[in-house]
């Protein structure tokens, strides 16, 4: 394939990667305790944090995913981006005070504290599968578009293994405080990168926007709703033939409300950057900019992928296609030199961004809930000397370092999956409702005690797996399924236990620590 990729190119991606391992270098000096490394000492503003959401919860999954997923299914998956009107009032009024209060390091050591170990200790290790399918596909994604756009002469797998280590590097140096900073610098990258894709597109179509909006809707991509075949059987064929459905608005929503709501109780990334911020009015208005920003990053891939379907329409593509990788080939045949580096330099930066923040949270989870209440048996606000402090930093680096190795090694296994949206939903968000699950039981029942919500997790997560592998039900599904399977064994066990939980733990419901005076915990 010829190729508009160059040395100028080449040149723009080496200069970024080098700019990011600078600043882990120069954060690298600071990181003396646990605080300093997971939470900055609570000293970031709301405009940094919530830039550096933005760019941890949407990854290059989207960069390729979302044209690719417009292209085949439509404008149907846009609808999702109401779902942050919905989640604003169980952000800003629900999850952030109750964090703020307990004041944790990680999301997991309040489960201990409402139930036992055995459950922190679950939900943890949700939480790393869930993050290390995440990381897996986030270090894939833009090595497959260099690829692409490269015509294979960047070769893929060589590519995933030296981004994983270049990520990893920084990560392991300079902490949370060079995970923000990155990500601050990742989002200004990402979305000139973007600029740049949505001018491109619009231009390269004769007629502009009108022409685009025109064949699109002619293919039937600017439809939100979405037939349900096979549903003339009866009530039973009706229902089968929802649940088999790839998308529709229902599914799209249950599992956009089910991932993201589970994110922001008891997803450790979402967590510990909120709890970066000085006040609770910071870590609002950083919700406020992570979903704006959402929804602008949206709308454009949306409009790249209609743009790309109109362009396509008056030139061939070669035989048995992947529309995952339409973009970089699109952007081989059409973008000047200096471009194709300035957005391979963007789609890495969507990339890096979610993977340093899932390497960073899943190092705090490894050595809190992990390496320091079960290994060494210590709890959090334990006075530790400046030598164990230090020790604990270099622990936190070991374990950033291999978990960015098998997040690099997993990555090269990932296409076996399917496409892209399949990938996101299967790998990456199936295991979302069972922890959400957890969080609700232990929030908001008043009845519910260790043994049973242990035993619902455990079955939440089993019946996401199965559903997502193993039935037909659409790829949005798994996740629903898993909370509905959490609650209904949690809430049953309860019942038929009889056990109460004691005073102390009734006191860590949501309604009793919003409530409580300041400083009680």
């Amino acid at each position: 394939m010829q190729t508009a990729f160059s040395a100028l190119d080449a040149s723009i991606i080496f200069v970024y990667l080098a700019v990011l391992t600078g600043v882990g270098i120069y954060f690298s000096r600071r990181q003396q305790t646990l605080d300093q490394f997971f939470l900055a000492r609570q000293s970031m503003t709301w405009l940094p944090v919530g830039l550096s959401l933005m760019a941890a919860l949407d990854s290059a999954i989207d960069y390729l995913m979302q044209p690719s997923s417009t292209i085949k299914y439509g404008l149907i998956l846009l609808i999702g981006t109401s779902s942050w009107l919905f989640l604003y009032p169980w952000v800003a009024y629900i999850t952030l005070p109750f964090y703020r209060r307990l004041n944790y390091y990680t999301a997991y050591e309040y489960l201990e504290a409402r139930f036992d170990v055995r459950v922190r200790s679950l939900a943890a290790g949700i939480f790393i599968v869930w993050r290390l399918g995440w990381m897996a596909t986030a270090i894939y994604v833009p090595c497959l578009a260099i690829s692409a756009a490269t015509g294979g002469r960047i070769p893929l797998t060589q590519t995933v293994f030296a981004l994983g280590c270049i990520v990893t590097l920084y990560t392991a140096l300079g902490g949370v405080q060079a995970v923000i900073w990155n990500d601050v610098i990742q989002f200004c990258v990402r979305f000139g990168g973007l600029t740049a894709v949505v001018a491109i597109a619009a231009a390269s179509v004769p007629g502009g926007l009108a022409e685009i909006w025109r064949v699109a809707a002619a293919g039937g991509k600017t439809t939100i709703i979405a037939p349900i075949a096979g549903s003339s059987g009866g009530l039973v064929a009706h229902v089968q033939a929802f649940f088999e459905q790839p998308l529709n608005i229902v599914a799209i929503m249950f599992a956009l409300l089910v991932g993201r709501m589970a994110a922001y109780v008891g997803d450790q990334i979402m967590v510990q950057r909120l709890q970066t911020t000085k006040s609770l009015a910071d870590a609002r208005k950083a919700f406020i900019v992570n979903a704006a920003g959402d929804i602008i990053w949206m709308f454009a891939l949306s409009f790249v992928g209609l743009a790309l379907f109109a362009y396509f329409q008056l030139h061939v593509l070669p035989a048995d296609f992947s529309t995952d990788k339409i973009l970089p080939y699109f952007m081989s045949l059409t973008f000047p030199r200096g471009i194709v580096g300035l957005v391979i330099a963007s789609i890495m930066a969507s990339s890096l961004s979610s993977v340093d923040s899932a390497i960073n949270s899943c190092t705090s989870v490894v050595v809190i809930d992990f390496y320091n209440r079960l290994w060494l048996g210590r709890q959090t606000g334990r006075e530790v000397s400046s030598a164990e402090q230090r020790h604990e930093v270099v622990v936190s680096r070991v374990a950033t370092v291999a978990f960015g190795a098998a997040g690099t090694v997993l990555a090269t296994n990932v296409s076996r999956i399917g496409n892209l949206l399949e990938i996101a939903n299967k790998l990456i968000n199936a295991f979302t409702g069972p922890l959400f699950g957890i969080y609700v039981l232990a929030m908001f029942s008043r009845r519910a005690t260790a043994t049973p919500t242990l035993i619902a997790g455990i079955a939440g997560s089993l019946a996401s797996y199965y559903v997502a592998y193993h039935t037909s039900i659409g790829f949005m599904w798994p996740s629903t399924f898993g909370l509905a399977a959490t609650l209904i064994v949690g809430l049953a066990l309860t019942a038929l236990s009889g056990a109460r939980p004691t005073a102390a733990a009734l006191g860590l419901t949501w309604r009793a620590v919003t409530q409580a005076p300041e400083g009680s915990f």
